[in-house]
């Protein structure tokens, strides 16, 4: 079910490479101003919040031209910084700011008709058109307010691990972004039937290396141990097909890592709804080894998240046994194994809840009855072992790999 978006609640900032700010508050959305020559344009609405202050329009201006000072091509999420939680993610705003090239907003405007954006999630409608098809957008950053421009110290080597099986459509959108990226180490695991759009990609993107898997399906955690076992960089960043890495996602996650002697890392992630077509914030608890002692709870994403090499085998590898759920298993299996499980307290991914996924189909569902079984017992034995009445070793936590038999061939 759609939102009702109340547009009377924007305001508009327009400002060019002088810091000329012009601030429209209570902006009710239209586009009058399109032939304007400024260089950027911002929209701000939040939820209703009396914790909100308004922004310092000045201060967040320089901010982002620090961003754009590098790539001026850039798309800004923006919301407001809030507390992250302690014990297991936690559904938060809903996002409706953005700031971008103003010439670039012009463009994507003219291109799909100002008419469609009133009655619809402004920021959804923009941010999936750009996923599509870029229109000249060529990173996306999120930023919470007030913004800390934070110094990269140091980038170790990484392998990107992506599995992908359905819609070529959503890996040709992450490719997009993905190669726009300092770490060019990508290997792309097909779990389907390799066809020319394939073929396309990988001809397209001669830098990101191809494996085909079969007979498929063997699963996305097949598919991941596999290619960590093919490559040889310092920290694993994993990446699932659909979604999109914010474009300081790598550089950001190595150096939290190198900081902060971390031995798995994810951040927060922005939910892309497409069955109600809204953009949402999801916030980790940043301690997750806290959060876990407190109780096994969902407290970190593994595809948002990068591990070190040697503590991925030491936390056993992914299980292989069945295409979903494996995660949660390792993450609470790693508990007992890792000295530091940490979520930076930023935005780095942006996931896409869409059909057809092994998170939203009835059989596998995050709320299937397979899965909650699973997880039923999962809890019950961390708990255990935690209390010390099982051993670690007599658990269902422990790898098990998979019984298929099947033969992977580089593209």
């Amino acid at each position: 079910m759609g939102q009702h978006i109340d547009y009377s609640e924007y305001n508009m900032i327009l400002w060019g490479k002088g810091e000329n700010i012009v601030h429209y508050p209570n902006w009710f959305l239209n586009f009058e101003h399109l032939e304007d020559d400024y260089d950027y344009i911002m929209f701000l609405k939040f939820d209703n919040n009396p914790e909100i202050p308004n922004p310092n329009i000045p201060e967040l201006v320089k901010s982002l031209n620090y961003i754009y000072s590098d790539d001026q091509n850039a798309f800004v999420l923006l919301t407001n910084r809030k507390s992250p939680p302690l014990y297991m993610a936690r559904a938060d705003e809903l996002i409706y700011s953005f700031c971008c090239n103003f010439y670039l907003f012009k463009k994507v405007i003219k291109a799909f008709g100002d008419t469609r954006f009133y009655s619809r999630n402004f920021l959804f409608e923009i941010l999936d058109h750009i996923f599509k098809s870029s229109l000249g957008f060529d990173k996306v950053y999120v930023r919470q307010m007030p913004i800390e421009n934070l110094k990269i110290s140091k980038i170790p080597k990484g392998d990107i691990i992506v599995p992908h099986r359905g819609n070529e459509t959503y890996l040709q959108n992450l490719l997009k972004f993905i190669t726009q990226t300092d770490q060019t180490n990508v290997l792309i695991g097909l779990d389907q039937e390799t066809n020319h759009e394939l073929i396309t990609l990988k001809n397209k993107y001669d830098e990101t290396s191809f494996f085909d898997f079969s007979p498929n399906p063997v699963g996305p955690y097949v598919i991941r141990n596999w290619l960590i076992d093919s490559s040889k960089g310092e920290l694993i960043y994993f990446q699932d097909s659909d979604d999109i890495p914010c474009a300081d996602r790598f550089t950001m996650l190595s150096d939290y890592m190198y900081m902060n002697k971390c031995d798995w890392c994810g951040s927060h992630e922005i939910k892309m709804d497409y069955y109600n077509k809204f953009v949402q914030a999801i916030r980790y608890p940043v301690n997750v080894m806290a959060a876990l002692t407190k109780g096994p709870g969902h407290s970190l994403l593994l595809p948002a998240s990068v591990i070190k090499r040697n503590s991925f085998y030491l936390g056993g590898k992914l299980s292989e046994e069945r295409i979903f759920g494996n995660d949660t298993k390792f993450l609470y299996h790693s508990y007992f194994l890792f000295n530091n499980i940490k979520n930076i307290d930023e935005f780095l991914y942006i996931r896409r809840i869409h059909p057809d996924s092994l998170t939203t189909s009835i059989d596998t569902g995050l709320d299937s009855p397979i899965r909650r079984e699973l997880l039923k017992n999962w809890v019950r034995e961390f708990d255990r072992v935690k209390n010390g009445i099982l051993n670690l070793e007599r658990t269902t936590l422990l790898y098990k790999g998979s019984e298929l038999q099947f033969n992977v061939k580089k593209l």
